[in-house]
């Protein structure tokens, strides 16, 4: 099959990025004040439960199927095995949805939270979850272009939908459901169609039955790849449905919406990484097949910084502009969660180079290290939610959204750099070079984001939270950052030499 370079590749992941994030925005702008604090705080939680779910069941199976296909690409057997995978995961799925219903299990997994969420909160997972395979899969035979042009066009459409519900006063949580199953089964079919033509452009067929043999084999080369990760899909499970649960239940809807609402805005920041990252996964699983480290180091070595930027420029412009971004989201509802808002944009910075530093494990097949640094985080992450979380009588300091969203931020850093320091041990990486990056990075974006934002209260341009003054805020912001990276090119992890000609390259392509 004839496919797009990395860069084209990345170039449309991008577009349709930026294209996304418009559409986030409103979504993330409309759900909160549709809902309320407590309603939004209920779906969040039903969601983000089935969300986890099937991130458990999956147990690096998709992961799995995406090195191996981007490995062998010709192979239309996996597609079919993982077409019958995916149908036992949500065969499953299925099954605890409908257990949920029951009110002594029910009220238990989901405390002061509406049953009747469950079947609607997983059959919105279920879909999340199949179209971010297919996605994948895509990406995986390099048809990144086409699919993302897909998700484009369907998200720009059912956008309009959402606005057109929130102006007719019909979005409650009913409509919202069923506005999510069209987009996403949209999508879902749109990536199936861009897999099919691209094998039939190949003279293949993708649907069609698989052997005894080939079940065999297929069944043994995914378990022996996922069983590590058993004990890390099993912990990650755990731990991160226990502390929404320790949430809701110490804290209630109301807190649970303030914490969701800061996981949003930190997923906005995250929108213009996360375009890269699986492209990035993709290179290191060809160069771990012809066993070229070198090239997995050059990899890392370049990206994670370049990555490690483009999210910081987005999350500490977040933090300065808290006020006005928790006011355009939520409105004066979510006034409270100015703070956890603050504290989860810097989410983004690492986890940009956790995707990238666990790829690496993932693409080398040392899937054990992931289980074991899970199961490591899942002590000391626990024991920091509950001292959080927990009230005074039960020996926490009981922070609400505020403790959850420092203990997130906290945890992640720390078993970031961890999966850095181990990753340097496999590949040839520069750590502690990448760990002085981190620092000086942050405090140079947060520099120049907040004198940004106290030059623009100076003028005449409204009230603190006016939308123009945020605009100005921004266009400085943006003017200041260009300028400083152009004069110090080491902030994005260039030399001077390297920039001029990656600036040099650009401009020649951009006349020809």
């Amino acid at each position: 099959m004839q496919q797009a370079t990395l860069a084209s590749r990345y170039f449309f992941k991008l577009l349709a990025n930026i294209a996304s994030v418009p559409v986030y925005l409103i979504m993330e702008a409309l759900l909160p004040r549709a809902l309320g604090p407590a309603m939004y705080g209920n779906y969040n939680f039903a969601t983000t439960l089935f969300l986890q779910l099937f991130g458990f069941l999956d147990m690096g199976t998709s992961t799995c199927f995406y090195n191996a296909l981007s490995r062998r690409q010709d192979d239309v057997s996996l597609i079919r095995f993982y077409l019958g995978v995916s149908c036992l995961v949500l065969l499953i799925a299925t099954i605890v949805a409908l257990a949920l219903l029951w009110p002594p299990l029910g009220t238990l997994f989901m405390p002061n939270i509406p049953l009747w969420l469950a079947p609607l909160a997983m059959i919105f997972a279920y879909l999340t979850w199949i179209g971010r395979v297919l996605r994948s899969m895509n990406d995986a035979i390099g048809a990144t272009i086409h699919s993302e042009i897909v998700r484009t066009t369907l998200s720009l459409t059912c956008v309009f939908l959402l606005v057109l519900l929130f102006l007719c006063d019909l979005l409650t949580i009913y409509t919202l459901f069923l506005q999510q199953y069209l987009m996403l089964s949209a999508m879902a079919l749109g990536f199936w169609f861009v897999t099919i033509k691209s094998y039939h452009n190949a003279h293949r067929t993708v649907l069609g039955s698989l052997t005894h043999t080939e079940i065999k084999s297929m069944g043994k080369e995914f378990f022996a790849y996922s069983h590590p990760l058993f004990v890390q899909a099993l912990l990650s499970f755990f731990m991160l449905t226990l502390e929404r649960w320790l949430l809701q239940w110490f804290n209630g809807s109301t807190e649970q919406g303030f914490f969701a609402l800061s996981q949003k805005v930190s997923m906005a920041c995250f929108l213009f990484v996360s375009a890269m990252t699986p492209l990035i996964m993709r290179e290191f699983s060809i160069a771990w097949g012809q066993k070229d480290t070198q090239t997995m180091g050059r990899l890392l070595t370049r990206f994670a910084p370049l990555l490690y930027c483009i999210a910081a420029y987005f999350s500490c412009f977040t933090i300065a502009e808290a006020k006005t971004l928790v006011n355009l989201f939520g409105g004066a509802q979510f006034v409270e969660a100015l703070i956890p808002v603050q504290i989860m944009a810097l989410y983004p910075l690492h986890q940009a180079y956790g995707q990238l530093a666990s790829s690496v494990f993932h693409a080398t097949g040392r899937t054990h290290i992931l289980r074991n640094m899970t199961v490591a985080e899942c002590c000391y992450g626990l024991l920091i939610t509950w001292l959080l979380l927990a009230p005074s009588q039960y020996y926490g300091f009981g922070l609400g959204a505020t403790g959850l969203a420092i203990k997130t931020v906290f945890v992640q850093c720390i078993t970031v750099n961890c999966y850095l320091w181990l990753a340097s041990h496999c590949i040839p990486f520069g750590f502690w070079r990448n760990l002085l990056h981190q620092g000086l990075a942050l405090i140079v974006f947060l520099a120049v984001a907040y004198i940004s934002r106290e030059i623009t209260a100076f003028f005449p341009l409204g009230e603190s939270f006016s939308l123009l003054r945020f605009l100005a805020s921004g266009l400085l912001y943006t003017i200041g950052t260009c300028v400083l990276l152009l004069f110090f090119p080491q902030i994005l992890g260039f030399s001077r030499t390297e920039f001029k000609e990656l600036v040099s390259r650009f401009l020649a392509h951009a006349w020809h």
